[in-house]
């Protein structure tokens, strides 16, 4: 066998085996290296046919001859290297801090200068010792392995580092069947391929990157991909701190990952290791004294872990939201497919818009309140005013399965409101011009012309207030106001209005119109949005999708990546906004719901409670102008079996919650704790002439127009369109279905479902149903 061998070289270092890089092929040599490499993929062919010294037919064509070439030349070459393989998502949070990371497979992308100079000598010199002589693949090595696979049981493979990379990146990124069979790389017409690939890789790529992606890539076993991860993995040390013996094990453990488990079989893990020394050793890398020494020492392992999944992180539910973000957002992917493989893939960095401060008060609000064991549950979501981004997400249960875990998101769940939809039934009145000063009356039982409870609506406690207004209404959270206020705005207005906030879950197209009890929350939806709907009375209007990621990069490069959007926009009029806001002051004061309980300290606040039938569910939704926070109490197993008539909370027990006995408190630590040490903003001021502002708004010109388009425009408008039976005289201008005049006058001042008379064409249909909107 020592005919075969490579003279031992003197001692070599790495800095001189990457002196020996090419810097490209002249295009005169091309010729030459192709013939050169194509005979050596034959030859490749054989060494890898069990031994067999017959080569298959196919290797006829090598012989040398332009024939020969041009097959080369005509075979494909160019490998998917845009594509990275799959590396880690990390999650910042605002201040830059990573809470949590996960992938589909282990690696860490690291640079060269990162990485031991130690192990990549070790691996050069064991895996390619000609990796910078070679173009891609190598004769000396292939003739090598073909004499000994045609005289000895003992297979050896000849791939350089270049041809291992091809197969990796194949394995990841195969575009067609044959390059799967290249990937697997165990047929004569793989490996041709495979070399021809490799070659063209070192046209493409210098020695020096082809050696960094080939360590990011590579397998090491127990979900290690890449040197960075295997070095944490099995030393709890990185790339850049491998020293000699633990550089052996981990490049003895490239030829096969499983059997040179050094956990599961360290026997054989260190006899591969040896083998490893002793090939440094012969190749004059290290002294014989030095390779007795490392090859008694003992393995050395020291096992860590890399945080794989949302249970490793500080805040596993917020990480929950943003894994799903990605998965649902355009911003990831056109698809689901795109948006899962741009998961799987990773190979990003995200910055999120987790406020440690807010989670941490948040979290800490809702252990002290119930603890993990509860039965009862809570989830909090806390959202920017303004920007729509998430800052914290809590619940108090433990990620993942069995007793007192979860890995359900309560904020992003969606349940009955309770009287925390009232506000928004008031938002509605108000852009249609019916004034918070408005006086109902506001005694029960009240039968409704709507829908009605069995007995009619009632306030809690069987209480009566006489003839209030919307402000003593939102104080004392009276249920019948807000059923006779809902007579006048609308059901499917107020659903309708609810959306414009951004509250999906409401099914506007199901309501008829006479479910009143929607203005009592008796519809369900997410803490989440109900936190964004809240916010959007804090800032002036403004309604943002509740986002989580606000910032995003390639890890390996840098580049920036598209995030989701939140749509800011003013989509409430300004002065509407703020009447609410300062509505909500109310429930703080004197007689008001949360008026025991008080404000955040030191500053304003609005907020309202919610309490749904037979004590299914508390709620509190409220902000200030830094932030909105909306706090769910409930059991997650269903509010009607598992009601709160009885639950433990803050060490004593609680019979028939109300949402101002446990949510409130939450809701105040975590309002208080989120923004210590931030400034005192005022609420904003109720608009006194908001109401007659929006009266005064003028009824649209619909003439001229076609008369389902004038109907559409009108119903928008909240009018109620009447077709006259008789049309207008004859006029060729006019064609048939057209409105010809209209009563009131275009820009008359306009009233809340108020009737606007249409006179259509000569020869026009005037049977026409006009739609009823309530």
């Amino acid at each position: 066998m020592g005919l075969w061998r490579r003279r031992k070289p003197d001692s070599i270092g790495l800095d001189q085996l990457m002196d020996a890089a090419p810097q490209g092929y002249p295009e005169r040599n091309r010729g030459i290296a192709a013939r050169a490499a194509f005979w050596t993929a034959s030859v490749a062919a054989v060494a890898l046919s069990a031994g067999s010294v017959v080569a298959p037919a196919a290797v006829a064509i090598s012989v040398a001859g332009n024939s020969a070439v041009d097959y080369w030349e005509d075979l494909p070459g160019e490998l998917p290297l845009d594509r990275s393989l799959p590396q880690h998502t990390v999650l910042l949070d605002k201040e830059g801090n990573e809470f949590a990371r996960f992938y589909s497979e282990n690696r860490i992308d690291v640079s060269l200068d990162q990485v031991s100079d130690i192990f990549l000598q070790t691996l050069i010199t064991t895996e390619d010792f000609r990796f910078y002589e070679h173009h891609g693949v190598d004769p000396y090595g292939i003739t090598r392995a073909l004499v000994n696979n045609a005289i000895s049981d003992d297979i050896q493979g000849a791939s350089t580092i270049t041809q291992q990379l091809v197969q990796n990146i194949l394995v990841n990124n195969a575009r067609d069947a044959t390059e799967e069979a290249v990937a697997v790389g165990d047929t004569y017409n793989a490996k041709i391929r495979e070399a021809r690939y490799a070659v063209e890789l070192e046209e493409r790529l210098t020695k020096d990157e082809i050696l960094n992606r080939y360590v990011n890539a590579v397998y090491f076993g127990n979900q290690a991909y890449g040197v960075e991860a295997a070095a944490r993995i099995y030393f709890s040390t990185t790339a850049a701190k491998l020293n000699r013996a633990q550089s052996a094990l981990l490049v003895g453990m490239l030829k096969a990952p499983g059997h040179y488990d050094p956990i599961r079989n360290p026997d054989a893990a260190t006899q591969r290791r040896n083998t490893v020394i002793s090939v440094l050793q012969d190749r004059a890398v290290i002294s014989a004294e030095e390779a007795r020494k490392l090859s008694k020492a003992p393995l050395g392992l020291k096992r860590g872990s890399v945080p794989s999944s949302c249970g490793d992180s500080k805040y596993p539910f917020y990480c929950a939201v943003v894994r799903e973000e990605i998965l649902t957002d355009p911003a990831f992917g056109a698809t689901p497919e795109e948006r899962q493989d741009r998961l799987s893939r990773g190979g990003m960095t995200l910055t999120t818009a987790l406020d440690p401060k807010a989670a941490k008060a948040a979290q800490k609000a809702v252990l002290e309140a119930l603890g993990t064991g509860n039965r009862a549950a809570l989830g909090t979501a806390v959202v920017e005013p303004g920007t729509g981004h998430i800052a914290a997400i809590a619940q108090n249960r433990k990620w993942g399965s069995g007793k007192g875990r979860t890995e359900v998101v309560y904020a992003k769940q969606a349940f009955q409101v309770g009287s925390s939809m009232k506000p928004i039934v008031l938002a509605t009145a108000l852009s249609q011009g019916i004034p918070a000063s408005t006086r109902l009356a506001a005694n029960g039982p009240y039968h409704s012309v709507l829908d009605n409870p069995p007995g009619g609506y009632i306030n809690y406690g069987n209480r009566d207030y006489g003839v209030i207004d919307a402000y003593a209404a939102i104080r004392s959270s009276v249920n019948v106001y807000f059923i006779r206020m809902i007579e006048r705005t609308g059901v499917r207005n107020v659903a309708k209005f609810a959306r414009t906030l951004g509250i999906t879950s409401l099914p506007i197209d199901q309501l008829g119109g006479l479910e009143a009890s929607l203005a009592l929350g008796a519809y369900e939806v997410s803490p989440l949005e109900m936190a964004g709907a809240y916010a959007a009375f804090m800032s002036g209007g403004v309604v943002c999708r509740p986002v989580a990621v606000v910032a995003a990069e390639r890890s390996d490069t840098g580049e920036k990546l598209p995030v989701p959007d939140p749509g800011c926009r003013q989509a409430i009029d300004p002065a509407v906004a703020d009447t609410v806001a300062d509505v909500l002051k109310e429930p703080f004061k004197p007689g008001g719901t949360l008026g025991l309980l008080g404000g955040p300290k030191g500053r304003e606040a609005g907020a309202k409670t919610g309490t749904t039938n037979d004590f299914a569910a508390n709620w509190i939704v409220g902000a200030t102008p830094q932030l909105s926070a909306a706090v769910w109490l409930g059991d997650p197993r269903g509010g009607t079996a598992y009601p709160l008539n009885r639950v433990q909370a803050y060490g004593k027990t609680f019979h028939d919650l109300t949402g101002s006995e446990v949510a409130g408190p939450v809701w105040k630590a975590t309002v208080e704790g989120a923004l210590k040490g931030r400034p005192a903003l005022p609420l904003p001021e109720a608009e006194s002439s908001v109401a007659s502002r929006i009266a005064q708004q003028a009824v649209p010109d619909v003439r001229g127009l076609k008369v389902d388009e004038a109907l559409t425009v009108l119903l928008r408008n909240d009018l109620r369109p009447v077709i006259r039976t008789k049309t207008a005289a004859p006029n060729e201008l006019y064609p048939a279905d057209t409105v010809v005049r209209q009563s009131p006058a275009p820009g008359k001042k306009l009233r809340y479902r108020q009737k606007v008379e249409l006179t259509l064409s000569d020869g026009s249909r005037t049977g026409i149903t006009v739609p009823e909107e309530r």
